[in-house]
């Protein structure tokens, strides 16, 4: 962006959520943290935007998440950003990334906020502006959930009830349904978008919004069914939808034999062949002849540049971790989850009973559970007069590892697959319209595995519009993936 680096932050809270084992295991508590709720507090502010002046106010505001006895448990934090003079039939996008337990500073900081962090030349980050914020298309609003961001547990309280998929997604749908009522903006066309585990919480968000009139949904290298993502014994399909991936990651590190010059022929090349002949070869198991598994097991070599033997060793299931670990092991090096492009020594100072997937080189968690943003500290409290004195929390294992991934009901207690709530909401909103957004390079949460889960929802695909990046998971990384970014939401937001 304008020849600076955009400050890794807005990277790191895009992980933990590639499989729910990874929040299996039990954090340390994640601490009360007592003092006034804030706001609301409203600045005013300009940026340049498409070559004019836009200005605009912002708001940050925390409201007290309450039991059903009305004593406050935990707090739930946002930024608004509203174009002045405020048009009350202005398009309104709500905004969150994933984790769970990420804040929402990738895509407010990293890509559709007004301000970017930035790293310059001198290596140090900073705030900017962004030249490819959405406000030129329509008002912002960020969504910081409980225990990320400023958002917090009470002193007495307990995060507890909104670290599980209803109680996170009925909390953000409350804080949605009031900022509508409270701005007057009920005529505004509504769009939610959501990154990452984002894409579950907005999912899970349908099964109680379908009052509400939505102009479109937007879903951002979204985790959507991790009954399909789960590396289970007879579960096949993880394998099958991290294939394409892997051969992209192996073709960008001369390690796979295809004939492709671009990445989009590569995983298209991949996914006609792990959705045809790969995926029947599993299909047959142990029924599977010795000649056709050697076949298929040479392919796969090919695709994905690990030996054939070794391929054949594991049943034709190469795991994600495995394939990361071994693909440029000569190297000495470990390919990341996040990025395939991304490279770098096996982290050594991260606690032992960390699962392996936190420990990606993009992530740079250390020994560390928390990352705080001192640059988004900085920004909340000297540009938008934000009165408080904690740091901002970018991403929060303990959040994560404490998660309830099991569903309310009885009746799909062992189907963890959030994409079916959306159906109902599109078959009745015939102007609701879905995009979804995903890099070719992405192993936490692959392309393929969204669109299956999107492709198989009873959605209407005429109305749902997919669109692959050259790029990890974060599509919108680097200056062409901010500018493509920037002209595709566009489009949908002004419904072309």
């Amino acid at each position: 962006m304008r020849g600076l680096m955009r400050c890794v932050v807005a990277g790191l809270a895009l992980t933990l959520m590639a499989t729910p084992g990874l929040a299996g295991a039990q954090g340390v508590p994640v601490p009360e943290i007592a003092g006034p709720v804030v706001g609301p507090v409203t600045t005013p502010h300009s940026v340049m935007l498409n070559g004019k002046t836009v200005r605009y106010t912002a708001t940050f505001t925390e409201t007290v998440l309450k039991d059903a006895a009305g004593r406050p448990l935990a707090t739930l934090s946002a930024t608004a950003y509203v174009a002045s003079p405020v048009v009350k039939t202005r398009p309104v996008l709500f905004v969150f990334n994933g984790g769970p337990g990420a804040s929402s500073s990738p895509l407010h900081f990293g890509a559709f906020g007004p301000r970017s962090i930035v790293k310059g030349p001198d290596g140090k980050r900073a705030m900017a502006d962004n030249p490819h914020s959405l406000l030129a298309d329509a008002d912002l609003v960020f969504i910081d959930p409980v225990g990320t961001g400023f958002s917090r547990v009470l002193p007495g309280g307990d995060g507890h009830p909104y670290w599980n998929a209803d109680g996170d997604a009925l909390a953000v749908l409350g804080l949605i349904r009031d900022w509508l009522r409270d701005q007057g903006r009920a005529g505004s066309p509504l769009y939610i978008a959501g990154e990452s585990y984002g894409g579950f919480r907005l999912a899970t968000m349908m099964k109680f919004a379908g009052d509400l009139p939505i102009g479109g949904l937007i879903l951002i290298s979204p985790a959507l069914d991790f009954t399909a993502t789960a590396e289970a014994p007879g579960n096949d399909l993880p394998y099958i939808f991290a294939l394409p991936a892997m051969a992209v990651t192996a073709w960008k590190h001369g390690r796979a034999k295809i004939d492709a010059q671009t990445p989009d022929q590569v995983f298209q090349i991949a996914a006609d062949y792990a959705e045809g002949p790969y995926a029947l070869a599993l299909l047959k198991g142990g029924r599977l002849p010795a000649a056709e598994r050697d076949a298929v097991a040479t392919r796969l070599a090919d695709l994905i540049g690990l030996p054939a033997k070794t391929i054949a060793d594991s049943g034709l299931r190469v795991g994600t971790q495995t394939f990361l670990e071994t693909l440029l092991a000569d190297q000495g090096l470990v390919v990341s989850r996040l990025d395939g492009r991304v490279t770098g020594p096996a982290p050594r100072d991260t606690p032992a009973d960390r699962p392996a997937a936190a420990k990606d080189p993009a992530l740079g968690l250390g020994s560390s559970n928390v990352i705080t943003s001192a640059v988004a500290t900085d920004y909340f409290k000297h540009e938008l007069d934000v009165p408080v004195d904690r740091d901002y929390v970018s991403l929060t294992l303990d959040v994560n590892f404490g998660w309830d991934f099991r569903p309310a009901k009885r009746d799909d207690q062992f189907y963890l697959n959030a994409a079916p709530a959306i159906a109902p909401v599109m078959r009745t909103q015939p102007k609701t319209r879905l995009l979804l957004v995903g890099g070719y390079y992405d192993l936490a949460v692959p392309l393929l595995s969204a669109r299956y889960a999107i492709e198989r929802a009873g959605i209407p695909l005429d109305r749902v519009t997919v669109a692959a990046f050259d790029a990890g998971h974060s599509p919108f990384d680097g200056e062409a993936g901010q500018g493509r970014m920037q002209e595709m939401m566009h489009g949908f937001l002004v419904g072309r």
